[in-house]
């Protein structure tokens, strides 16, 4: 167990008003909410809250275990009234694994539309992948309703699930009077992948490549939280110097993130050479990636215990692209704020209320824009974070503009960090290995969180041993930022007009499939 993780056991009748006291009107924070299927552990089926103190590098995980059975169907007191943001952590359980949340407003299914049969629930240990498969009906129309919106003049304007660009499947159903829109219904989860399910039969260093394909632009990160989770699980720690690469190449992601962002949201105010500029620079960072460890999305480089690629051992040659790169970054936004009939389409479009992302559990980009400040690197430090100076940045409009500038601010932020980690590196004070002992096992008793602050906002990761004489894990749940993050959309599109929805959207940058493991 790690050191700023408390485990809580609490009753069921207690623990709404737990969740309630740790959430506090949203000065905690709710992180993470999982369900585990335990009972061969003598647990039964088991949830748990996991909340951040503000202020403080502490989490507190609630647990509720052996769940009561109510008229044949299992269930667990939802909390999504008190703490707002449980609300589609609760109704994934209820689908994952047969859990009823007692008291949620909205308890629809959210990852399995219509294509599973009653009574099976994927992520159940005593279900396997093929009678899963077996089960689907992949003939069957999925026919559970959108959202209704009735008045005059009012009109539904369907799109998708399949788009036009090369985009993962979601359907967007706008009620607009006119243009403007009045409500937007967002389905999901076309694409789910059963990862959770794959994650039990594979060993930890087996686990990585499964963590770096959640989320193509965000492999790294994915891999490192996951790495993290499953150090912390075994109380093993890394080298310095896999801690300083593992944040170099974390940097490295965000950068060519947000600067490919900024060139997209040119894309949704039809400003081709804006978008072709931010194509370029994250091109080159790409090729940059793949010459420092051999791919392009950064895949590969970790292991549990540290890294398998010297990123530093170049240092001077490094610093040389990277001082490039900064100069076509300065050079790229100064480029934009210049471009009026660009920045004008950005200012009081997709305003997200700071309120909203609050209640929400809004993280990264969305969350900073609108002025929540919240990043993992600093609220809880890790890896060589905490060695490093460097300032986190927010805005308080929550418009399209205020995401924009923040990922130009971060951006910045990126390249002072990647400087002063290869400066350290030159001047020999990175010096040691870059992997411990890898980690091949972890007790049943074993278990924590991992976490980084990824392009798109925090990451996380449970992992508990126990599983196949403990060289495997009994459960590891991943949550990705946008999973937290695309329950906003509906809040930031709402009054805006329908053209402005491409433009709004590439502002949250959302991964349709990280979403949905």
């Amino acid at each position: 167990m790690a050191r700023n993780e408390i485990y809580r056991e609490v009753a069921p009748e207690e623990f709404r008003q737990e969740c309630s006291k740790l959430f506090d009107g949203g000065r905690g924070r709710l992180r993470l909410m999982f369900a585990s299927d335990n009972r061969e552990t003598g647990e039964g089926f088991c949830i748990h809250a996991v909340f951040s103190h503000p202020g403080k590098n502490l989490f507190e995980i609630l647990a509720l275990k052996n769940l009561e059975e109510k008229k044949g169907v299992i269930v667990f007191p939802s909390i999504t009234s008190v703490v707002p943001a449980a609300h589609w952590y609760e109704r994934q359980i209820a689908d994952m694994f047969g859990l009823l949340p007692e008291g949620h407003p909205d308890p629809a299914p959210l990852v399995l539309h219509g294509l599973y049969p009653p009574g099976v629930y994927p992520l159940r240990r005593d279900i396997s992948h093929k009678e899963i498969r077996e089960s689907l009906d992949l003939d069957k129309e999925d026919l559970s309703p959108f959202m209704e919106v009735k008045g005059e003049g009012i009109c539904e304007i369907p799109v998708g699930p399949v788009h036009a660009g090369i985009i993962e499947p979601g359907h967007f159903r706008f009620s607009a009077v006119g243009e403007t829109v009045y409500y937007l219904d967002a389905r999901l989860f076309f694409t789910h992948k059963g990862i959770e399910k794959q994650f039990e039969g594979m060993d930890f260093d087996e686990g990585v490549k499964l963590a770096e394909r959640i989320s193509g632009v965000s492999s790294f990160a994915h891999s490192a939280a996951y790495c993290h989770a499953v150090e912390r699980a075994a109380d093993t720690s890394i080298p310095g110097r896999a801690g300083a690469i593992r944040t170099f190449l974390l940097e490295l992601e965000r950068l060519y993130n947000h600067l490919g962002d900024i060139g997209n949201m040119c894309a949704g105010t039809g400003f081709a050479i804006g978008y072709a500029k931010g194509a370029s620079l994250k091109e080159g960072l790409m090729r940059l990636n793949e010459q420092l460890t051999g791919s392009r999305y950064l895949r590969g480089v970790n292991i549990p215990g540290g890294v398998l690629v010297d990123v530093l051992k170049n240092p001077a040659e490094t610093l040389r692209m990277v001082d490039g790169i900064t100069a076509q970054f300065k050079s790229f936004i100064a480029f934009l704020t210049g471009a009026s009939s660009h920045m004008e389409r950005l200012e009081n479009a997709g305003v997200l209320a700071r309120d909203i992302a609050l209640s929400l559990g809004a993280t990264g980009i969305a969350a900073r824009a609108s002025g929540l400040d919240d990043d993992i690197r600093r609220a809880h430090p890790h890896l060589y974070y905490g060695q490093l100076i460097f300032e986190t940045h927010t805005r308080r409009k929550g418009d399209v503009f205020a995401r924009m500038m923040l990922r130009a601010d971060e951006a910045a932020c990126s390249l002072a960090i990647l400087k002063s980690i290869l400066h350290k590196a030159k001047g020999k004070r990175l010096e040691g290995d870059i992997a411990a002992q890898p980690v091949k096992k972890i007790p049943e008793s074993g278990q924590a969180l991992g976490y980084v602050e990824g392009p798109r906002g925090s990451i996380f990761y449970y992992v508990r041993g126990g599983g196949d004489k403990n060289k495997k894990p009994l459960r590891v749940k991943p949550r990705a930022a946008s999973f937290c993050n695309w329950p906003l959309m509906p809040f930031a599109v709402h009054g805006n007009i329908v053209p402005d929805f491409p433009l709004i959207n590439k502002s949250f940058n959302l991964s349709y499939s990280g979403s949905d493991a």
